[in-house]
């Protein structure tokens, strides 16, 4: 009886352990990407590889993606109700675009309410999703400028 016992605690410790072996068969679906996102920067086109993020809370829309060179790029808008094209820039503070290229801070790129300029369109809006372009002129701490154009983001709230 105490070997019976034995046997049937080590099955069921097996069975829970092996339970909790799922394979996912997405793997290459990066974890939480809900999305696509991309930009033309120096001549060069870019894609968020990793994760592409998109949040829509109390008015404020945030479009993030990155890869795996620490790339990433976003886009903030406040108060977007529907359609339509946003500014960035002095004209509209709140508004706001990122491009950071790599971990060094020198290259992170902002149009913001102080610096840099630019659009944020918006061709959908709804409860669970944004698409929309955006393109601008972002300013590093160093003052100098990159050009940001043709992007573009599809992402799922």
């Amino acid at each position: 009886m105490k070997q019976f016992k034995l046997f049937a605690t080590l099955i069921l410790v097996a069975a829970i352990s092996f339970s909790g072996c799922n394979k996912n068969n997405d793997d290459n679906e990066p974890s939480g990407s809900s999305g696509t996102m991309s930009l033309t920067v120096d001549g060069s086109t870019w894609s968020a590889t990793l994760a592409v993020q998109g949040v829509n809370s109390n008015g404020v829309i945030n479009v993030t993606g990155s890869d795996s060179n620490a790339n990433q790029a976003s886009v903030i808008l406040y108060g977007a109700t529907g359609p339509g094209t946003y500014q960035v820039g002095p004209s509209n503070p709140s508004n706001q675009c990122r491009w950071t290229a790599g971990t060094d801070p020198i290259n992170t790129y902002q149009a913001n309410g102080v610096i840099g300029s630019g659009t944020i369109t918006i061709t959908e809006l709804t409860a669970a999703k944004v698409v929309g372009t955006f393109q601008f002129t972002g300013y590093n701490t160093a003052q100098a400028s990159k050009v940001i154009t043709n992007g573009a983001f599809d992402v799922n709230f």
